[in-house]
């Protein structure tokens, strides 16, 4: 896919060149530890890998500021089935780069695509009951609370586990939304 644009983001496709920003800007990052596993890593190799993974998937993507051109965080949309027209999104900004509305720019903006330009049906998210911050925000962009999953994550710093919130925004609640707005 081409790269995307909002006001201020580059939503563009990973490349080998992004390894280093990508450890500097979230590899090392502590509290995403409190909610996605893998944070923060341990060396540049692991970035590495991760990196690797992300090259052969279309379905993921750098955030990278347009006017200072450094990279914020990243957004994935796992499609297992694309004749299902269902996905999940995930994303993660860096700790520096936090609590600007990068995020939510590129939340709607990868809703945008796949609803309006791809015709999904319904896209998921599934964020840690604690994680506040990316609950707000998914419920800001118009996702629905689904149901909520026991236990399902660890709390790498604290060991504590903690629950999953399942969330959704069909094509309909999306554009719905949109309209709204204007």
């Amino acid at each position: 896919m081409e790269p995307l644009q909002t006001d201020r983001l580059l939503i563009r496709g990973f490349s080998r060149t992004d390894i280093d920003a990508c450890y500097q800007c979230w590899g090392q990052d502590r509290t995403l530890g409190r909610y996605i596993i893998g944070y923060p890593m341990t060396d540049r190799h692991q970035m590495e890998e991760l990196v690797e993974g992300f090259l052969s998937n279309k379905d993921a993507w750098i955030l990278e500021d347009r006017t200072q051109g450094a990279v914020v965080g990243y957004i994935t949309m796992d499609v297992p089935y694309r004749q299902l027209e269902i996905g999940e999104i995930g994303y993660v900004i860096g700790e520096k780069h936090q609590n600007r509305g990068y995020a939510s720019e590129a939340v709607n903006c990868i809703l945008a695509e796949y609803f309006i330009n791809q015709g999904f049906y319904l896209i998921e998210a599934k964020c840690n009951a604690s994680n506040h911050a990316s609950l707000k925000l998914l419920q800001k962009s118009g996702f629905q609370i689904d149901g909520r999953l026991r236990g399902r994550r660890i709390d790498l710093l604290t060991g504590e586990r903690n629950d999953i919130i399942v969330a959704s925004i069909t094509q309909t609640e999306f554009r719905n939304q949109i309209y709204a707005s204007d």
